[in-house]
């Protein structure tokens, strides 16, 4: 702090002596002065202060467009934009991936967050009941442990979702590929008839009587 209040009160009085015209001072000014510019001199660097970078000029609308050039082609996605449905009255799932229209104050959760179970939600959207269980394919890998694991694919995946089983070797995959054949099926099962799946989702239809009663 004493080598910088030294240097500040010579700084002060080498001015003071240039403005009053002290000549011993003023000379040591220019003295200084001849130096800082020998200094910038061989640093390359210029008295004139540089001129401020040039703006690159706004970029003019040329008023084409994807798809106005030779090979371009402008894929129509209006018809892939357009809302799926509705939910303004409320649901509690969504049947398929897509576009949906949400309105001010509806609230969206994760899929991993919907406790709804997928099969009654189906039924209570289509009204139908849950058509038969069959897999469709069931697909085999290693996992990092030696296990193999299975993943079942069904027919009518909205109303069964794949299923995933765990063989620890050869043999029990074996097996459970075998076990797993009456239960597969290359064509998907038929759904059931509408009127039976509302009679049973609204619970309230009466049963037939029983003949002789």
């Amino acid at each position: 702090m004493d080598i910088l209040d030294r240097v500040k009160a010579a700084a002060s009085k080498v001015a003071s002596d240039i403005s009053t015209g002290n000549k011993e001072t003023e000379g040591l000014g220019n003295e200084l002065r001849a130096k800082s510019d020998m200094i910038r001199a061989a640093r390359g660097e210029s008295d004139t202060p540089a001129a401020p970078a040039s703006k690159p000029a706004p970029k003019t609308d040329s008023g084409h467009r994807y798809g106005d050039r030779p090979g371009e082609k402008r894929i129509d996605v209006t018809e892939a934009m357009k809302p799926l449905g509705s939910f303004k009255t409320g649901t509690p799932y969504v049947p398929k991936t897509g576009v949906y229209r949400l309105h001010e104050g509806e609230r969206v959760v994760p899929k991993e967050k919907n406790t709804m179970n997928v099969a009654d939600a189906m039924m209570g959207i289509t009204g139908k009941a849950k058509p038969p269980k069959k897999i469709r394919k069931i697909t085999t890998h290693k996992s990092d442990d030696g296990k193999m694991i299975h993943t079942h694919q069904h027919h009518h995946p909205a109303h069964h979702p794949d299923e995933t089983h765990v063989s620890n070797n050869m043999k029990e995959a074996a097996d459970h590929l075998t076990a797993m054949e009456p239960n597969m099926s290359a064509q998907p099962p038929e759904m059931p008839a509408p009127d039976a799946g509302a009679a049973g989702a609204a619970g309230a239809s009466p049963a037939a009587p029983t003949p002789g009663m």
